[in-house]
């Protein structure tokens, strides 16, 4: 299934359009932006799973006129998605990357994996080891390609386009890096790994907006690494576009506070619309008309609570799961793309 949500844009002067790829629970965003002089831009928010690239290959091949990624951006480097980058490093042309190096902050593999391994937290040690990994040998495949790599801290700008990291800072980024270590914290984020299952169950149980609003603001993700996700602002011809990969609350808040993110025009909503990610006072403080979801059909992606308090805020829904891939903003017509339908 194809879809799209919105007019199309005026040719006339700039346009742009934003492709939310159907990958299941991970995330793979495509922005297009054509300028005044008629001049491409194309940008990679994540790349979804390892066996995701081929078919981002064939969306920037299909419906871009550079075949190319002038921006590629792993927001943190969770398997779902930074996996597909493995694919596209070395197959699609690349000009930027925009990504962090966890080796230029005083941290040390080794160390890390050590404490995880003397605290025997089977959960985080498989998250956080396939984790530093990958995003080890991403680092070195970029490098090996010779793509221009800078990372992503609050304030950093791609102008060509009106998109600008709102998080996290270079302090926040550390202090969760350095959390990593922290025996107290890991032993946190063990026991909420394994809540999940129950809180799962508590979703389908929900009776009406208020307990759905208590949900939402009883249960927040404090996973340091979902925490550090890369949290950017697009905001062409003065719409705001908030991207939020897995950021929680916490990381959201603080970006808001910092760059004021209220009033959006189109959320992506975090984590795949994960009970965790969002409170019922972020919704009321971004105030989306439009948001989207990158999810597939895994129990609680996404979750009705989430979904509900957004609709209860005037916000029209979308997902990935029931439309496949989503278009906002089309510039050109599409075959094969209809309306899509609200959650």
């Amino acid at each position: 299934m194809k879809k799209y949500i919105g007019r199309k844009a005026t040719r006339q002067v700039m346009a742009y359009e934003i492709d939310m790829l159907s990958v299941g629970n991970a995330d793979a965003i495509v922005i297009r932006y054509i300028n005044d002089n008629d001049e491409e831009y194309v940008v990679l928010i994540d790349a979804g799973h390892r066996g995701d690239g081929p078919k981002i290959e064939k969306h920037i091949n299909r419906y871009t006129r550079s075949k190319k990624i002038d921006l590629a951006i792993n927001t943190h480097p969770d398997d779902d998605h930074i996996g597909g980058f493995f694919y596209l490093v070395g197959r699609v042309p690349i000009t930027k990357f925009w990504i962090h190096d966890p080796s230029l902050h005083k941290v040390n593999l080794e160390n890390t994996l050590n404490e995880i391994n003397k605290a025997n937290l089977e959960k985080s040690l498989k998250f956080v080891v396939e984790s530093l990994t990958d995003s080890k040998n991403l680092l070195s495949l970029i490098d090996q390609h010779g793509i221009e790599r800078i990372e992503p801290f609050a304030g950093v700008s791609f102008e060509e386009i009106s998109l600008k990291v709102v998080g996290p800072s270079i302090h926040y980024y550390e202090s969760k890096l350095k959390s990593f270590r922290d025996y107290d914290v890991l032993l946190r984020e063990e026991k909420a790994l394994s809540m999940v299952k129950g809180i799962e169950e508590e979703w389908l149980f929900s009776e009406g907006i208020e307990e759905d609003k208590a949900l939402l603001n009883k249960n927040n993700d404090r996973s340091n690494e979902n925490n550090s996700s890369v949290v950017l602002l697009f905001e062409p011809q003065g719409r705001r576009y908030l991207f939020t990969a897995d950021a929680g609350p916490e990381a959201l808040l603080t970006a808001h506070n910092e760059y004021d993110l209220s009033n959006l025009n189109w959320l992506d909503v975090p984590h795949h619309g994960s009970i965790y990610n969002i409170t019922s006072d972020l919704i009321e403080i971004f105030n989306p008309k439009v948001a989207y979801i990158s999810c597939g059909n895994a129990k609680g992606s996404p979750s009705p609570s989430v979904v509900n308090v957004l609709k209860e805020n005037g916000c029209k829904v979308y997902a990935t799961s029931l439309s496949g891939n989503l278009l906002h903003n089309k510039i050109e017509n599409r075959s094969g793309y209809s309306p899509a339908t609200q959650l």
